[in-house]
């Protein structure tokens, strides 16, 4: 059972509950059947892309500037994996947002610096820009499934959050 733990573990980021990371581990949990749908996923991944890159020009062009936003700089080429903002309020943010039906995540809650896997590496040193960015930070809806029409109400909802 031990054993079985520690793979698991092992296989998942050295965790067993998510973002916290008690050994260090590997993100390795893609099996036969992940891979054969990634490799029809791929042929898309372009427009996936493009997608979700029309997305964050709604979220960057449309929230209103009480939130910090992805920083824009013309020579990367930014996919958004996620949509991420900051703010002070973070967590009655999303239970507000929760409220009206819209679902976020916290990615990651645990700074590295404080994770038990890795504690060792930073043992008296301190990163408080590095806490104040996990304190603050939000991942708002972003997904090739997500229509414009699904990201404007959340804007317009985060909008009036005040």
């Amino acid at each position: 059972d031990n054993l079985a733990k520690k793979i698991r573990m092992l296989r998942n980021y050295g965790s067993e509950i998510k973002y916290r990371h008690e050994i260090i581990g590997y993100n390795s949990r893609l099996d036969e059947v992940q891979a054969a749908f990634l490799s029809v996923k791929l042929k898309h991944l372009d427009s996936i892309n493009a997608h979700k890159r029309k997305l964050a020009d709604i979220y960057h062009s449309q929230l209103k500037g009480d939130f910090i936003k992805p920083a824009l700089d013309s020579s990367c080429f930014d996919v958004y994996h996620i949509f991420n903002i900051r703010h002070p309020e973070r967590d009655r943010i999303k239970a507000y947002l929760l409220k009206k039906n819209i679902k976020t995540e916290i990615h990651y809650p645990v700074p590295p610096h404080r994770q038990n896997a890795l504690k060792h590496l930073f043992r008296g040193q301190s990163y408080p820009i590095t806490d104040e960015i996990h304190r603050t930070t939000l991942s708002l809806p972003i997904s090739y499934g997500h229509s414009r029409k699904e990201i404007e109400r959340v804007i317009d909802i985060i909008n009036n959050y005040y």
